[in-house]
């Protein structure tokens, strides 16, 4: 569904001549971006994205973006602004900065809007979402609407963010509602948390999609002690997610793990979509288990979870 939203909006931008950005649709980084685009351009029209559907998807490489945030470069762009160590830049003008805590930040710099109070705001959310350190109610509550709405509701929740800031969004309908939403997602994950002993090196396998974040589950890992996050996450048949996640002040690298299986990200944070072969759906199991392997250069011990009681 998501890739008809895409299309459409694209036809849209393009009958209209509006300026088109392509924005990350996983987290409160490309939703702040998102806003902030909109913010300098009230008439453009935003299209979200994972980095694989830009690998993968020919119309996203075919169009001539005005601007693009924390995703890889899509091939024809005027303006990126990201901090992704495996993004490599390729756009007419570049703001692209590894040591950046978030896109956001190099997204206000692009487009001109240091002095503006809601985009200062904005990225301030996205600093504390994107470095796994929220400690205002603001972050809060926009991580969270991010996680418990759809692609619709982010493309609502980024106008609104652009318009009214993080007041607006408290004080809005719908966006409460996909708050509620994710605090339950909350609940779940943490109760999942519980169940998974913790030490320092953890490799996680999940045979069917538990309707959490597990962005959020590998940090709240971590909180408790683990120091090297690893989750796998079975989506279909063959298709499946990885989560990496690393202490900042550890030896370990996500980029290692998930670049080898198709992804990328930041030395402490990255990810990957994998696909089996139709006729091995589980390979991609395996494929997880060698590369940890190789990179830790000793056995890992994979925790499978069953699915968990409503």
């Amino acid at each position: 569904m998501d890739g008809l939203y895409r299309l459409l909006y694209i036809t849209k931008g393009l009958i209209l001549r509006r300026p088109l950005a392509l924005c990350d649709i996983g987290d409160a980084d490309g939703l702040t971006s998102a806003a902030i685009f909109l913010r300098k351009k009230p008439e453009g029209i935003v299209i979200f994205a994972a980095p694989r559907d830009v690998q993968s998807s020919k119309l996203l490489r075919s169009i001539n973006w005005y601007f693009v945030a924390d995703l890889p470069c899509p091939g024809k762009a005027f303006i990126r602004a990201d901090h992704h160590r495996t993004n490599k830049p390729c756009a007419v003008h570049e703001f692209y900065d590894i040591e950046a805590p978030c896109s956001a930040l190099m997204a206000m710099k692009a487009l001109g809007l240091e002095g503006d109070k809601i985009t200062n705001e904005l990225v301030n959310v996205a600093i504390q979402t994107d470095t796994a350190s929220i400690s205002t109610k603001e972050a809060e509550i926009v991580d969270l609407a991010v996680k418990g709405s759809n692609y619709m509701g982010r493309l609502y929740l980024a106008r609104l963010l652009s318009r009214s800031g993080v007041e607006g969004l408290m004080r809005d309908e719908r966006a409460q509602a996909w708050i509620g939403k994710a605090m339950e997602m909350k609940e779940k994950m943490l109760k999942i948390a519980d169940s998974i002993p913790i030490r320092e090196v953890l490799t996680i396998y999940f045979p069917r999609s538990e309707g959490i974040s597990y962005r959020q589950l590998t940090i709240e890992l971590q909180h408790r002690g683990a120091v090297f996050v690893n989750v796998l996450v079975r989506l279909g048949r063959n298709r499946y997610r990885l989560y990496c996640g690393a202490n900042r002040d550890s030896k370990y690298d996500c980029t290692q793990v998930a670049t080898k299986l198709g992804g990328g990200g930041h030395k402490f944070a990255s990810g990957a979509e994998i696909r089996s072969p139709l006729l091995k759906p589980e390979a991609a199991v395996e494929a997880f288990k060698q590369v940890l392997e190789a990179y830790l250069g000793s056995r890992v011990d994979l925790i499978v979870m069953e699915r968990s009681q409503p």
